[in-house]
């Protein structure tokens, strides 16, 4: 009987809470709202190198479009028939170390990114020092920033905008995925974050908008012992244009995925790369598209992003700000992806990561400078069914 008691008590609180400030709380019997709160500004604080600044909006805030449009999409949306701009190795975006230029992938931080109308993230991550730190690739990030500490801050964005929901694709890039001490920290992290409902459990191609709002999306490309999220960790093709990985056992319902991200043979090559990298990502882009209009049930994932190959030549120049923005006079791939949006029906294209889709090139007589740029992120924001 005092257990009832507490988890109503609890879920008035919780309610009240969200009456009188506008935000959603993860409110357990055993965590108050005060509680919740302290914790939240704490994992703000550690994951802020990563993270940025979360900006707590009051009534006398200006509207932004960007940061809230999903609200106008329908209740009952399937989640494979939406269209989510989403950003490649989304936490790479100020890395100061050696060989920076190959991997740094975006110009913001990422609240700033789900400000700016980005609701898919593909994060990676590995072990180091008894910490789930993140990386790309061999490249540390940040030394503090922790994969609890993200997931925290993503909710916390999503307290302030409840009627959003984020894709957010787990990744080990280096390590062992299947190592034990990987898996326990994982698993740590997934008990604490899922227990405060932060995820949408349970959660199929067919779960619908009006369950997902305010929650995360997991997109699990680590092994695990549990049916969590959707599984893609096993199959996945490297540097393939066309493939997919079953999300049931019954093999029903699939990932389709392009993820055709190395060009390897012509080296500094920009047309050519960049010619290669059209044809595989607006071929998958027209698939999605069809395949979501038929009702296929599957979930289309696109990667736009791609570099040149440095391992078979070490004077590479190709690289992934080079491939999204373009260069000399050559468009870039994003260049390209506007282009295709505009001449394309408004219909639903699933999941598509992209590299530097905040900028553009700014084209400044003989040099070439760069400015703010979210069009893209709106042209894919806006390509949806018609209510």
């Amino acid at each position: 009987m005092l257990n009832k008691l507490l988890e109503l008590l609890f879920g008035i609180v919780g309610f009240l809470y969200s009456i009188l400030t506008g935000r959603t709380a993860a409110i357990t019997p055993t965590t108050n709202v005060m509680e919740f709160d302290t914790q939240l500004n704490q994992h703000l604080e550690r994951g802020k190198p990563l993270l940025g600044r979360l900006v707590r909006r009051g009534p006398e805030d200006g509207h932004n479009d960007m940061a809230d449009w999903m609200k106008s999409l329908p209740d009952e949306r399937p989640l494979n028939a939406i269209t989510y701009p989403g950003t490649h190795d989304a936490a790479a975006y100020n890395y100061a170390g050696e060989g920076h230029h190959f991997w740094n992938c975006q110009t913001q931080p990422l609240l700033q990114q789900l400000d700016s109308g980005i609701r898919a993230l593909d994060l990676r991550y590995a072990l180091k020092d008894g910490k789930l730190l993140f990386f790309h690739s061999i490249a540390l990030l940040d030394e503090g920033a922790e994969v609890v500490d993200i997931i925290w801050g993503l909710h916390g964005w999503l307290r302030e905008h409840p009627h959003e929901t984020i894709i957010v694709s787990l990744k080990v890039d280096n390590g062992d995925p299947y190592a034990a001490d990987v898996q326990e920290h994982m698993q740590r992290v997934l008990d604490d974050t899922s227990r405060r409902e932060f995820w949408v459990a349970d959660v199929t191609t067919r779960t619908t908008l009006r369950e997902a709002r305010g929650k995360l999306v997991l997109m699990r490309r680590f092994p695990y012992g549990q049916p969590v999220g959707f599984g893609v960790s096993e199959d996945w093709k490297v540097n393939d244009g066309n493939f997919k990985i079953a999300l049931d056992s019954d093999r029903k319902t699939f990932a389709q995925i392009e993820d055709f991200y190395l060009l390897i043979g012509r080296p500094r090559d920009t047309e050519w790369q960049l010619g290669e990298k059209e044809k595989a990502t607006m071929q998958h882009l027209e698939r999605a598209q069809a395949a979501i209009e038929h009702d296929s049930g599957d979930l289309w994932i696109t990667f736009s992003s791609a570099v040149g190959d440095r391992r078979t030549a070490p004077d590479e120049d190709v690289t992934p700000r080079v491939m999204a923005l373009g260069r000399d006079n050559v468009q870039g791939i994003n260049q390209r992806m506007k282009a295709w949006c505009r001449q394309h029906p408004s219909k639903p294209l699933g999941i598509v990561f992209m590299d530097f889709v905040t900028i553009q090139r700014k084209d400044a007589g003989l040099l070439y400078e760069e400015e703010p740029d979210t069009d893209l992120i709106r042209l894919f924001a806006g390509m949806q069914r018609p209510h």
